[in-house]
């Protein structure tokens, strides 16, 4: 470690002769750090008019004139508060980086919302403030809030989850990282996170995928009803005659998800043309385009392109062609209008299946990945096919193999 400096200061360096044989007295010199000023004065000149101690104060009276002349602009002490967490306010972080770098993001408006939940818990707080109790206080008070959707009646609503306050931090951290990035803090803040919940990755059998397509196309299981042809209780029963028709974007998006193992998000923006903002099924080349030509891929998913299985590749010819005559250029839509959510409808059909609740639209995507190890796909197609990594497929998946551990199995006899 450096020794600090001592400033400005009287030195007397002794006297010597020089080579010709002259000798040179003792005299003192001002240093400065690297700097060395002589004074011409000798040890009886230390003090008194024109001494050494005379000169050393008029050198630390220019140098601190020279100092209060060069005083840091207002634009240099804003730099240094924006680089200082006891001054910068995290509602200006977040403003920075919602109209910065969250505008880049694949889904702007989602990181949007999570910045409209952070601001009134942070108004008012510095960065120094942000940390382990700060953090796990915030968390605690968001799980007391009822769920923005369910405005009918907040009282009973459902409560917002950790894992939803999670990802909110994970934002704030984000932002504070964006911050760092261009304003350079003397000290990042640490924003510590709940513990992830880990993913049931449950799938759907072949039976019970029928059963959802079941209610996809407008009947519901009533288990309190007796079956007439073979008397036992549970029957499948159709409650109106338009269930058939509301609900025709469900059975699509149903079938594409459990053939293509497509994300929701892809599946419901995917078109019958190209287009350089949206996903496109590309029906003539047997092929989904899962990301449009004018939209990056992501790190953790990615969505390279799909061959249609041949099942779903004949459904995909007769649905463009009745979408062809009709005008319309969605693939998943409700009387020729785009659907950017079916999480309702989703539940509605799981509902009428007689399903459990917690089956949501990305079981599909399970029970897809679930189908292909179960056949015995290999690893490097089926990853491929799926848009994960092998490492994922076979950590969540690997085991529905029929040779899962077979090797391992027979060796004990």
């Amino acid at each position: 470690m450096p020794r600090p400096a001592k400033g400005p200061r009287l030195y007397l360096r002794k006297g010597r002769r020089r080579p010709d044989g002259v000798a040179i007295p003792d005299v003192y010199c001002i240093r400065d750090g690297q700097i060395e000023i002589g004074t011409g004065c000798g040890p009886d000149r230390r003090e008194g008019p024109g001494g050494a101690e005379e000169q050393l104060a008029l050198y630390i009276l220019a140098k601190t004139a020279a100092g209060e002349a060069h005083a840091p602009s207002d634009v240099e002490m804003e730099r240094r508060r924006k680089s200082d967490p006891d001054q910068v306010f995290v509602a200006e972080v977040l403003a920075e980086y919602a109209a910065g770098p969250a505008t880049r993001l694949a889904n702007p408006a989602k990181e949007a919302s999570f910045i409209a939940a952070l601001l009134p818990r942070w108004e008012g707080k510095v960065l120094s403030d942000v940390r382990r109790s700060s953090s796990e206080a915030y968390v605690a008070e968001r799980m007391k809030d009822p769920i923005r959707s369910y405005t009918k009646d907040p009282e009973n609503a459902p409560r917002v989850s950790d894992q939803t306050a999670r990802r909110e931090l994970e934002c704030l951290s984000t932002a504070i990282g964006k911050w760092h990035e261009e304003h350079h803090l003397r000290v990042v803040p640490k924003v510590v996170l709940p513990r992830k919940s880990e993913s049931p990755r449950d799938s759907l059998s072949r039976r019970q995928a029928a059963r959802l397509l079941w209610a996809a196309m407008g009947w519901r299981w009533d288990a309190a009803a007796e079956n007439p042809r073979t008397g036992q209780p549970g029957r499948w029963v159709r409650p109106s005659n338009t269930a058939r028709t509301n609900r025709m974007h469900l059975r699509r998006f149903i079938l594409i998800s459990l053939y293509t193992g497509s994300r929701s998000s892809v599946t419901t923006e995917a078109l019958w043309t190209e287009s350089p903002t949206n996903p496109w099924a590309n029906v003539d080349g047997g092929v989904m385009y899962r990301r449009a030509r004018g939209t990056r891929d992501q790190r953790t998913k990615r969505r390279p392109v799909v061959k249609f299985p041949k099942r779903l590749l004949a459904h995909m010819a007769r649905w463009r062609r009745l979408d062809e005559a009709a005008g319309i250029n969605c693939v998943i839509h409700f009387g020729g209008e785009p659907i950017g959510r079916v999480k309702t409808g989703f539940a509605s059909c799981v509902r009428d299946a007689g399903l459990d609740h917690g089956v949501s639209p990305h079981y599909l995507r399970h029970t897809c990945a679930t189908w292909l190890m179960e056949r015995n796909v290999d690893t490097w197609d089926a990853a491929g096919f799926l848009g994960m990594s092998v490492t994922t497929l076979l950590k969540h998946y690997g085991h529905h193999r029929p040779d899962y551990q077979d090797e391992v199995r027979t060796k004990f006899g």
